[in-house]
């Protein structure tokens, strides 16, 4: 991952040895559409003011001001950091040991905070999640910032939180006819019965837990040892940081369009993958979760105590 550094300017300096500049993105711990940042994108967290020598750290909610010489710099707003430990996000770190380090995001919007998975495995909860089926609850959870209103904003349907409006869904007699029959469409079809229609791909998006950073594979393999006989054992490409800003993005795209069309006020289009951000690049590392590899525990909020 490209870092980026700051060089203090010399008298010697020769400012003709630059060839060319860099496209710093700005990012935001706790944004709910961070921009794609790969591992060769420089981003900052934190802004440098070199003419009165401050640094500015920005948050979706306010700006705090450190003085680097004489005085200790503040600590990072409470939405940078972990709940439980207060530690701040440290991609690098999570790079080395994603079981302690990665990052466990809740949307809710009592929340909208990130705790390392070590800490959120040994923590106690005291609440208790209101669903026990962990990847509707995860579907479910969608901020009030993202979610677009209804084209009826009068109507119950639109001020019903999803969960509770599956919930209340009454199973409908076409939802034990046999798989090949067509199940019942349209405006008297219940919430239930078109979350079964929908695509299993788009569901199993929808109800990944939303971590930070995403990894991929990278394309130049490990070393792999040498043996004293000679005889090297095959390595598998070591894994690096796909998105440092994780996969927040495209799974709050994907529950806002699954709500949508069960509260009726949307159809799924047919570019729905395009809409969304889907492309094959992308989905090997959104996807953290399969349900087979167990690579992703089930976890609880601290704040909420619900799935996240």
């Amino acid at each position: 991952m490209s870092s980026l550094r700051f060089l203090h300017k010399k008298p010697n300096l020769d400012l003709s040895a630059v060839s060319d500049t860099a496209e710093v993105i700005e990012y935001e711990d706790c944004s709910l559409d961070p921009p794609f940042i790969g591992p060769t994108t420089f981003f900052c967290r934190h802004t440098f003011r070199p003419k009165i020598k401050h640094v500015t750290v920005s948050s979706p909610h306010r700006s705090t001001v450190c003085l680097p010489v004489d005085h200790l710099c503040q600590s990072p707003p409470p939405e940078e950091v972990c709940s439980i430990c207060r530690e701040p996000y440290n991609p690098e770190a999570a790079r080395r040991l994603p079981e302690l380090f990665t990052m466990h995001f809740c949307p809710r919007d009592t929340c909208q905070t990130a705790c390392h998975r070590e800490c959120l495995s040994t923590h106690p909860i005291k609440k208790r999640p209101t669903c026990t089926d962990r990847k509707l609850s995860l579907l479910c959870s969608i901020p009030s910032k993202v979610s677009k209103p209804s084209a009826s904003p009068s109507t119950s349907a639109s001020r019903t939180s999803l969960l509770s409006l599956l919930s209340k869904s009454k199973p409908t007699p076409s939802q034990s006819q046999s798989g090949s029959r067509k199940r019942k469409r349209g405006s008297d079809a219940d919430p239930l019965t078109l979350l079964r229609d929908l695509p299993s791909e788009l569901i199993q998006l929808a109800s990944q837990p939303i971590i930070k950073p995403t990894f991929g594979p990278s394309n130049v393999p490990k070393e792999p040892p040498k043996k004293r006989k000679g005889k090297r054992k095959a390595s598998e490409p070591e894994s690096v940081i796909h998105n440092v800003a994780g996969n927040i993005t495209i799974v709050l795209k994907a529950r806002v369009l699954v709500s949508d069309v069960l509260r009726g006020t949307n159809t799924l289009p047919r570019d729905w993958k395009k809409k969304i951000g889907w492309d094959g690049d992308t989905i090997p590392s959104v996807i953290v979760d399969d349900g087979e590899n167990g690579s992703c525990p089930p976890l609880l909020c601290p704040t909420c105590g619900e799935h996240i």
